[in-house]
């Protein structure tokens, strides 16, 4: 068997399959991503900022967000968008934080002080609902929530 001529030999570039393997699932990733778009309502006052938070594991709510998002409050009501999500199950947790602590506050007896509000407008009832109870599907593409705040 001849080898091949100097200008038909083929050079291999040392990370051409990994290169090629992460270029394909990042293609495939990016086709089934999806952009969530979050509408809290019910906002009465123009105070603080609005802290959304995005879960995707049920062992996580409502303690471990996935993702994190803030807007400035104004009556009425605020969006906020999460960008390039894998489509698949989430719940979201919202509260106005009014005096911009980062923290929702609680009162003695542990009931909050601040608007709250979660996905499918969920209400737990000695503390937050659970994970199921707020939970939603996102498909491929772009898909819109609402909620309201409590």
């Amino acid at each position: 068997m001849k080898p091949n001529p100097p200008h038909c030999r083929r050079t291999r570039h040392p990370l051409g399959w990994p290169l090629l393997l992460l270029s394909a699932g990042l293609a495939g990733w990016s086709a089934n991503a999806a952009d969530l778009s979050v509408t809290i309502g019910g906002l009465k006052s123009a105070d603080g900022q609005v802290l959304v938070a995005l879960f995707s594991e049920a062992g996580d709510f409502p303690a471990r967000p996935w993702r994190r998002a803030s807007t400035a409050a104004k009556p009425g009501a605020v969006t906020v968008t999460f960008k390039d999500l894998p489509a698949g199950t989430y719940a979201v947790s919202t509260f106005q934080d009014v005096n911009g602590n980062q923290t929702l506050d609680k009162n003695i007896l542990g009931q909050p002080k601040e608007p709250y509000g979660f996905s499918r407008d969920a209400r737990g009832l000695f503390g937050p609902p659970s994970f199921d109870a707020t939970r939603f599907s996102v498909p491929s593409g772009a898909y819109a929530l609402e909620l309201q705040l409590q």
